[in-house]
């Protein structure tokens, strides 16, 4: 009798975890994205509706890194905007992703860079995404609305609000605010990378927002980090570009990351460098030399604590307004003076790229633009022509440089 009402008890326990238990998620349709993945019903909805194809393999590598005319591609077949027959407006991007970037343009989704590219190829930040989401909602507009005190308000609880660029600020709010991005661990990380998974939760979000009784788009998971993979191939929602990204800069980024900052446990990336570049014109090799000189390439060890804090290339505080302390998350008291911090290593790299853009009124631009840089010009300024060592900090200069391009030229590669 006893036994008999045990295995009554287990029964009327099992029948009732199956009445309460929760409602299966659809069977995935990538190996390598399992049912417990945060991402996985998002993943699934662009799936199931063409929108997003995976590999070759078959899988979908959600940890990959997304690129700027992928996310395009992306967003505009979700939306169902109808392809623009236009010519290219920019020299840099093929055949494959043209209409798709030409239909955004046209939507004033997005803008190319000054010289007339669009870098397809490029990563998108976290905080590019944010503003090419909320342009392609239609919500462009409500986001420059907003006033700083809504702006401020929103972001205030993201410990590296400060790292926000100031033109993505309201649309990074306005993301927040919608629910379309909710942080990981209380930070937003605006100038990370994001991935295939991250991007594909925000489409499902933004998806959720359109259309209320699309189950669990609108409840927000924390975006995790990005890796630095990628591979794909073609099709009509694929992710892939039909073409591999640039061998040379592929290459010269392997080579920095391989033979400089590996060595140096550095957080820094030869990506960083060279979006620098991109962004600022500042060439790699001559960013490469100061924070060699400076903080050992961003060695913790080596390049103490202004490495550690993510300022590579150790820039005294001059306040949090400037173009590159408004990416700054502290200030620092080290060797008797006041420093910038940053919250992260792609943080301080930009803020680094910002500052020998704009600093001193823009007095490091042409002398580090050159193929062939005065650096007794620039550390007269930089590091102080009265100051003891300066002769010696000029010819460390000139000595790195020289090493630099020996080494490149030993692997294959060149500046």
């Amino acid at each position: 009798m006893k036994k008999r009402l045990v295995l009554l008890a287990i029964a009327t326990l099992f029948i009732a975890g199956a009445l309460v238990a929760p409602a299966q998620a659809h069977p995935s349709s990538f190996p390598d994205v399992s049912e417990a993945n945060p991402a996985h019903n998002a993943i699934e909805y662009l799936a199931s509706n063409s929108v997003i194809t995976g590999l070759d393999n078959g899988t979908f590598d959600p940890n990959g890194t997304l690129k700027r005319a992928q996310a395009v591609k992306i967003l505009v077949t979700w939306r169902g905007e109808k392809l623009s027959a236009s010519s290219s407006h920019f020299s840099d991007v093929d055949a494959t992703y043209q209409p798709y970037v030409e239909t955004a343009l046209a939507k004033a989704w997005l803008a190319g860079y000054p010289d007339g590219t669009f870098h397809p190829y490029g990563f998108v930040t976290r905080e590019q995404m944010a503003i090419l989401a909320v342009k392609s909602l239609g919500l462009g507009d409500q986001a420059v609305a907003l006033t700083s005190s809504q702006v401020d308000s929103a972001l205030r609880p993201f410990l590296d609000a400060v790292a926000v660029s100031p033109q993505a600020r309201p649309f990074v709010a306005l993301a927040v605010k919608r629910g379309l991005i909710s942080g990981d661990n209380q930070r937003l990380n605006p100038l990370d990378a994001m991935t295939r998974a991250q991007f594909s939760i925000l489409v499902f979000r933004a998806a959720g927002s359109l259309d209320p009784t699309l189950a669990g788009a609108a409840a927000p998971a924390a975006l995790g980090g990005a890796s630095a993979t990628d591979g794909s191939s073609t099709g009509a929602g694929s992710w892939a570009p039909t073409e591999p990204v640039d061998p040379q800069r592929q290459a010269l980024a392997q080579f920095m990351d391989a033979k400089l900052f590996q060595p140096h446990n550095s957080a820094i990336t030869g990506e960083m460098v060279l979006q620098n570049a991109d962004w600022y014109g500042i060439p790699a090799l001559t960013q490469l030399v100061i924070i060699a000189a400076e903080t050992s390439l961003g060695d913790p060890s080596l390049g103490g604590t202004l490495a550690r804090r993510n300022n590579f290339g150790c820039m005294r505080y001059h306040g949090a307004d400037t173009v590159w302390g408004q990416l700054s998350d502290a200030r620092i008291w080290v060797a008797g003076k006041d420093w910038y911090s940053f919250p992260t290593a792609q943080a301080g790299m930009e803020a680094f790229g910002r500052y020998l853009k704009s600093g001193v009124n823009g007095f490091y631009v042409p002398i580090l633009s050159s193929a062939n840089p005065d650096w007794s010009r620039f550390a007269a300024v930089y590091y102080g022509s009265g100051v003891s060592g300066f002769s010696s900090y000029v010819s460390r200069l000139y000595a790195i440089q020289a090493r630099f391009k020996a080494q490149a030229a030993a692997s294959g590669v060149s500046f």
